[in-house]
């Protein structure tokens, strides 16, 4: 009985080491837009919402090969054709939104297309929206753009260059993914499956919804991007401390069933 215990003891250990390391994940929205998404002026579940200013586009559309997210703009909303209102250069980004409560997980693809090896500034990009865990204060906006030929992270006051030079070809679909470690505060930053880039969080417990921004200019620009295969997922990290109540309690039990058979057997 003894080594049995010592066996026991030794697998629920194990389990609970690896229990540790791992992360429960939940998806809270997988979308391919094979039909237009449902779009809004305003914030609401399951609704792409205007931020800062309506695109002109953002539709799905058939393009290389399958239905993808067509999101377009155009040289009338630069920032002499906008209303008065909206001539600020802060509408030149132009985009929506879509709630993703909980979130610490998001990704999407974006099509690095060739004509923006000769585009000058900022093209488009993924933005999350990072609260505290009162679920009402921002504290941060992890984002990923497309500028000047390469890939930008913002880390928080300025864009900055990736710290791995991430690999990708034009006129292909790349992947972009930013991660929240809660228990380490901070974002991790991938390109094309690679991890290109860790930053501060500044007390972020969730990215509680996505932005996809086109950017136009102040004399207006004509251009359509397009994504596909956008997810938000909450993944609930699990300390290892967590792990040792469980493992205290298991010995326990284990040790209460020694002593009961050694007493019956007297």
């Amino acid at each position: 009985m003894k080594n049995c215990r010592g066996v026991i003891a030794a697998a629920v250990m194990g389990a609970s080491i690896v229990l540790a390391g791992q992360a429960g994940a939940v998806t809270l929205t997988e979308q391919t837009f094979d039909t237009d998404p449902v779009l809004g002026a305003s914030q609401a579940p399951g609704v792409w919402y205007t931020d800062r200013f309506a695109p002109a586009g953002f539709e799905s559309e058939f393009f290389d090969g399958d239905n993808r997210l067509a999101h377009t703009i155009s040289s009338a909303d630069g920032a002499t054709g906008r209303p008065s209102g909206f001539a600020s250069s802060f509408y030149n980004t132009q985009g929506r939104k879509f709630d993703t409560v909980g979130a610490t997980s998001i990704s999407v693809d974006f099509y690095v297309d060739s004509a923006f090896q000769n585009d000058t500034g900022r093209i488009a990009g993924i933005w999350g929206t990072g609260f505290e865990g009162d679920g009402s204060t921002i504290s941060h906006f992890p984002i990923i753009e497309f500028a000047d030929s390469d890939f930008q992270v913002w880390d928080g006051t300025q864009f900055v260059d990736p710290s791995t030079a991430p690999v990708f070809s034009f006129d292909t679909f790349v992947n972009l993914a930013i991660d929240l470690d809660t228990v380490n505060d901070v974002f991790n930053f991938s390109i094309a499956g690679q991890q290109v880039l860790t930053t501060g969080a500044f007390g972020t417990q969730s990215i509680d919804n996505i932005i996809l921004q086109n950017i136009n200019t102040d004399a207006g620009v004509d251009r359509t991007v397009y994504w596909d295969n956008l997810t938000a997922k909450s993944v609930a990290a699990v300390p290892v401390p967590a792990a040792l109540p469980l493992l205290a309690a298991a010995i326990a039990g284990l040790g209460f069933a020694g002593w009961r058979k050694r007493r019956v057997s007297a």
